[in-house]
């Protein structure tokens, strides 16, 4: 009898969702084509559960799954969504009854983009009108860093999620502020972006997913392929969530992959990073929790992950042929200290590029020239480590090298050290009165580098290079009436 109740309450609820969703069997038909009319074949079509492909005259079909909330393509290399058709977004909505209508895509051709560009922005997690308008600040930074140093090359931005603070009747202004940067952005679903009074994930989504689309999906440019996940799983109790890709995203990147040859490069983009610094905290809140079963799935490939969530900025390489870039947050620490994130890193974005298939990657703090990647402190000036020079190295991974000289001359490589960043964390005891919060903190990085001089009195500069052998430098004058 328990067995027959509990198989009753299972039809059940797989009946009222598919009454909530699209009406069971009806098909769905359209065409890809061209703002001017032509066809494009071989485009992908899916609804989240299955992918058909556009025919040679641009025609696709497609029966969705009753749980399926949306019908939406692949953009190809060498196209973007046309804002003359659909509003510009790569999806479209499915009504909750049957419709007749045509299902098109209209795609806006944009040239060889084997070359392109894209920023990659953390956790704007605003939560008042102020912390919207500053949004415009980086938009218009943004803008201005695309039209000199990346003119004449696609761009387009990816942000990893975390769009508002628990605030959903912000997601529009938020949306509008970047926009101001002129150019198309995709976005993943953060933690703080759920209806958090919902029973479920797929209802705490739902909001969401009114606003940015599909919580997973790809687009293709040059010789990359972009995927989208969700990897943020609702409990069903307010403020509780795990790290967590569920069972019909796996099943949709395996039908997703198959398109994808061997070899290639992959861009994914999720909110909750798959791995941590061994220093740094590990919860089911802060990483995924079967990012095992993920790395698996992408061996085959050259894999960079975009991430966030922690607000702090790090690279590692949790797998084999996996980097992760682990985005800083540009609500520095929740706002409260605006200039700088936790960990010391400066507010900002990072800017990718992408030839053929490789990618370089570089972080432009906001307001500053994007040489500026190090902030060195002389003797006396931090605290943790009095009598030596350091620096905080904030966008580090291991293929840097970190060296120093004493008037011209070079002395040796600068050791790594874990700590706190001197100006962020004095900054903070200052300004604690002012902040809305009294939670506000720093925390430890492992960017950060000390090395102890031959001669105090000496002029120090701090050499960077990266895993890409572009140099910068960094002056330290050290006073002579210390």
């Amino acid at each position: 009898m328990i067995k027959m109740t509990l198989l009753f309450t299972a039809l059940l609820s797989m009946i009222c969702l598919s009454t909530a969703c699209f009406a069971r069997g009806l098909e769905v038909q359209g065409q890809v084509r061209q703002v001017e009319g032509q066809p494009v074949a071989k485009v992908a079509v899916t609804d989240g559960y299955k992918i058909v492909f556009s025919d040679h005259r641009g025609h696709y079909r497609i029966i969705p799954s009753p749980l399926a909330r949306f019908v939406y393509i692949t953009v190809p290399a060498g196209f973007e969504m046309s804002a003359k058709n659909n509003g510009g977004n790569f999806f479209i909505p499915l009504p909750k009854a049957g419709t007749t209508d045509a299902f098109n895509f209209v795609l806006e051709p944009i040239g060889i983009d084997s070359t392109h560009a894209f920023f990659v922005l953390g956790d704007p997690q605003v939560y008042n009108a102020a912390d919207v308008q500053r949004c415009e600040l980086f938009a218009a930074d943004i803008k201005n860093y695309k039209d000199s140093a990346l003119r004449n090359i696609p761009v387009h931005g990816m942000v990893v999620g975390d769009m508002v603070g628990d605030r959903p009747d912000l997601f529009v202004g938020v949306k509008q502020a970047f926009e101001l940067a002129n150019m198309s952005y995709f976005f993943s679903k953060g933690n703080h972006d759920l209806l958090t009074d919902q029973r479920s994930n797929t209802t705490a989504s739902m909001l969401y997913e009114e606003n940015f689309g599909p919580r997973y999906y790809a687009f293709d440019r040059g010789s990359m392929h972009y995927i989208v996940l969700d990897d943020v799983f609702y409990l069903g109790r307010r403020g509780e969530y795990v790290g967590y890709i569920c069972e019909e995203q796996f099943r949709w990147l395996r039908l997703d992959l198959q398109k994808v040859p061997k070899g290639s490069t992959i861009v994914m983009m999720f909110h909750i990073p798959t791995a941590s610094k061994d220093f740094r905290k590990i919860e089911r809140k802060q990483q995924v929790v079967n990012a095992q079963h993920l790395y698996t799935m992408l061996k085959d490939y050259k894999v960079h992950i975009l991430s966030g969530h922690t607000h702090l900025h790090d690279h590692f390489q949790p797998a084999p042929r996996i980097l992760e870039h682990n985005q800083a947050s540009i609500s520095g620490i929740f706002w409260q200290e605006k200039n700088s994130c936790a960990d010391g890193t400066p507010v900002g974005y990072s800017v990718y590029v992408a030839k053929g298939d490789s990618l370089t990657w570089r972080y432009k703090s906001l307001g500053l020239p994007d040489n500026i990647q190090c902030r060195a402190y002389g003797l006396g000036e931090n605290p943790e480590r009095p009598n030596e020079l350091t620096a905080l190295v904030w966008n580090y991974d291991n293929a840097w090298r970190v060296s120093w000289y004493e008037d011209g001359v070079y002395v040796g490589e600068m050791q790594q050290f874990t700590g706190h960043d001197p100006q962020t964390r004095k900054k903070i005891v200052e300004n604690k009165d002012k902040y809305a919060y009294d939670w506000i903190w720093t925390t430890t990085t492992d960017h950060l580098f000390a090395a102890k001089p031959l001669n105090p009195d000496s002029e120090m500069m701090v050499l960077v290079e990266d895993r890409f052998g572009i140099k910068y430098k960094t002056y330290v004058q050290q006073k002579k009436d210390r």
